[in-house]
């Protein structure tokens, strides 16, 4: 393998390089290690960009980004290619970039990127962003003081509408692409911790502390491997009564279902998203002691081919299938005087539901309820299955972030000492189903109840653990009658409290 170019991009709202730690001049030391991967020392960048202004979005990154580059690489050589490391937010600069400078060009071929390993990527976005500029910047542990731009933490907040364009793009159409197996080929690796650095733990911003999480960005969140699905309400026909429409319309149909194209995604032990006692990139030293975060970018820059690449997403899925274990979920943290802290890291689904009408409007007024058991009935659902829920403002999509071992039902976890319990078996309560629950009484243009029935298609299956699923639920606009009526009465007389009538 020819020497690699390297290129760091860095997360959101850093000002200094220093960000990147020791992990550049380590993997210099580890390349000129005898069987490591031959790097161009002297073309090794370090990518500078400006997050935290408020002007500043996703969008104008990855095209100055791409301007940077090309000035790079008409230094470094003519048709170099490259490999790019980044952390956070780096990851959407450069998906992005790539995105729109090859992918909506149709010149992916023509790309000099040939390795994207992501450290901890914000690609689904992050909880923390909703919380807002104000509360962000009183984390002074993770994002020391800086202000953050608002333009970025738009793109961050989950459900995002570009996070939501750009992920369902990469589900949807690059599995055609085949990037692995053409000519020049792309590979992409997801490198994310579930570590909480307790030290940085803010006790006023709970998100910082989530288990499923680095502290920052939820594996969930990080994942390349999801999936998207589409269910439908069905149309009214022209005609009907109503109480038969509303009976037939309670059935979700599902539509469509794609899943993305496989992805390197490997779980980092012990590392957060930010630190330098536990930070994945922060972290890590030039002294020649072993680190996992070193360790798996080395696998990732020895893969040339479609065949390594399959064979170490494969290696990387067996390794987090441990990491995971039952027997290694229990984490104690010792704490002086005060008994020891005791936190269980189960794996944890993320689910962004989009609800949009037959006439891609917003649905407001909607609930989106799980329901459980043969009674679809959402009290019977397991205790502590919902972790987390936030409503997008500007794009009204609603994200569940679930825990999939109370769902899924898990084995007693052992505690410290030989043959303690520090938590008794979960016991599933599948099959689990959705409801959508409109506002109550009659509108002139309304939405009706709708349900995806248990005993037709159990939810658990669609929601993987460690994944995104985007669920697009598309609901019948039902405009009745009353909107518009004619009349030949020519006295005069109030319609204000008129019935809505039927179903158009």
């Amino acid at each position: 393998m020819p020497a690699l170019l390297v290129i760091f991009v860095h997360g959101w709202s850093v000002t200094n390089t220093d960000t990147y730690g020791e992990l550049p001049a380590r993997l210099i030391a580890e390349a000129a290690k005898s069987g490591g991967p031959k790097l161009d020392v002297q073309h090794l960048h370090l990518g500078q960009y400006v997050s935290f202004r408020d002007e500043v979005r996703i969008a104008d990154i990855s095209r100055a980004f791409d301007a940077a580059l090309n000035a790079m690489l008409r230094d470094a050589g003519a048709k170099r290619r490259f490999v790019c490391i980044t952390h956070s937010t780096g990851a959407p600069v450069v998906r992005d970039w790539f995105d729109r400078t090859y992918v909506q060009t149709r010149r992916t071929a023509e790309c000099p990127m040939s390795h994207l390993i992501m450290l901890a990527p914000a690609n689904f976005g992050s909880a923390l962003a909703q919380l807002g500029k104000t509360r962000l910047a009183a984390i002074k542990s993770w994002f020391d003081g800086v202000e953050p731009g608002q333009g970025v933490l738009d793109w961050l907040e989950l459900g995002s509408p570009e996070a939501c364009l750009l992920n369902l793009s990469w589900i949807d159409e690059y599995p055609k692409l085949k990037l692995t197996e053409v000519a020049n080929p792309l590979f992409q690796f997801v490198l994310s911790g579930d570590t909480i650095d307790r030290k940085l733990y803010d006790f006023v911003n709970p998100y910082t502390g989530e288990i499923g999480s680095d502290g920052v960005v939820r594996l969930a969140a990080a994942n390349l491997n999801a999936t998207h699905i589409v269910f439908d309400q069905p149309e009214v026909q022209p005609g009907e009564a109503l109480p038969s429409a509303r009976k037939r319309l309670r059935s979700l149909v599902k539509r469509s279902s794609k899943r993305s194209a496989t992805t390197a995604f490997k779980i980092v032990a012990g590392a957060s998203h930010s630190g330098e006692a536990k930070g994945i990139m922060r972290s890590v030293r030039n002294d020649g002691v072993a680190r996992p975060t070193v360790d798996a970018i080395l696998r990732c820059l020895t893969i040339g081919d479609a065949a390594g690449y399959t064979a170490l997403c494969q290696a990387f899925a067996t390794e987090n299938a441990t990491r995971q274990d039952v027997g290694n979920r229990l984490e104690v943290e010792k704490v002086p005087v005060l008994p020891d802290r005791e936190y269980i890291h189960d794996p944890r689904s993320m689910v962004i539901f989009r609800l949009i009408d037959s006439r891609q409007l917003g649905t407001p007024d909607v609930k989106v309820l799980l329901t459980a058991g043969p009674n679809n009935d959402p009290n019977q659902l397991p205790e502590n299955f919902l972790a987390d829920r936030q409503f997008n403002k500007r794009s009204g999509n609603l994200t569940f972030f679930l825990n999939h071992a109370a769902l899924a039902g898990c084995p007693a976890i052992p505690g410290i000492k030989p043959g303690s319990i520090a938590r008794p078996a979960l016991i599933p309560r599948q099959p689990y189903g959705l409801r959508i629950q409109p506002r109550d009484g009659d509108a002139f243009v309304e939405y009706w109840a709708a349900e995806l029935h248990a005993d037709l298609q159990d939810l658990l299956p669609l929601i993987p653990p460690n994944e995104t699923t985007i669920i697009d639920i598309r609901l019948t606009r039902v405009v009745r009658e009353g909107v518009f009526r004619l009349t030949r009465q020519l006295a005069s007389r109030s319609f204000k409290s008129a019935d809505p009538g039927g179903a158009l």
